[in-house]
């Protein structure tokens, strides 16, 4: 009987009020606790999230130095939709890096041992849609390095890439950051 009143006792309060101003407190430390941590939760959340976009602008500049079209592909969705001043819009993204693909390959074997270095600058990373989507925007700037054995006019049209204003709309899907969307405009124009 005395274990029965002892298990009973930790189970039920002698007075039923007593509960409620016990845990009346420890609910709202409770609840200041977690909104102090929440603003703290979505900050680092969000710049993971920065981070992650920002590796995503990397690894895209890095692809393009690479002349690696396939390996780029796997930074975007399917469905992409590509615009670029004087290139019009492509949706079809399978054919679009294709194209890319076959462009690359052409410069190569016209000018063997040609390098790109892409710089891309002021970057401006904006969330939306509850933090599942990312416009970024940044400057581009392409500096090639020919050969020396390159013929003059083949080194004074490829080194002469204008800088350009880039825009990337990127869902996060699964967790990874995709490229959805790429809008290109050239800053300045050719001569």
């Amino acid at each position: 009987m005395a274990g029965a009143h002892a298990l009973g006792a930790s189970r039920f309060p002698a007075f039923p009020h007593q509960e409620a101003a016990l845990t009346a407190p420890s609910l709202t430390v409770l609840i200041a606790v977690a909104t102090l941590l929440l603003p703290a939760h979505t900050a680092l959340q969000r710049q993971s999230d920065v981070d992650a976009v920002n590796k995503v602008i990397d690894q895209y500049g890095a692809t393009e130095d690479a002349m690696d079209m396939q390996a780029q592909a796997r930074l975007m969705t399917a469905d992409r939709v590509w615009v670029a001043q004087g290139g019009g819009r492509r949706t079809d993204q399978l054919t679009n890096m294709r194209i890319q693909q076959a462009g690359f390959d052409a410069f190569k074997k016209q000018i063997p041992g040609v390098q790109r270095f892409t710089e891309d600058r002021d970057r401006l990373i904006r969330f939306h849609g509850k933090g599942s989507v990312a416009i970024a925007s940044f400057y581009r700037y392409v500096t090639v390095v020919v050969p020396p054995n390159t013929p003059a006019e083949a080194a004074r049209t490829t080194a002469n890439i204008p800088p350009a204003v880039v825009t990337l709309v990127l869902e996060k899907r699964d967790d990874d950051w995709k490229i959805v969307h790429t809008h290109i405009s050239g800053l300045a124009q050719q001569n």
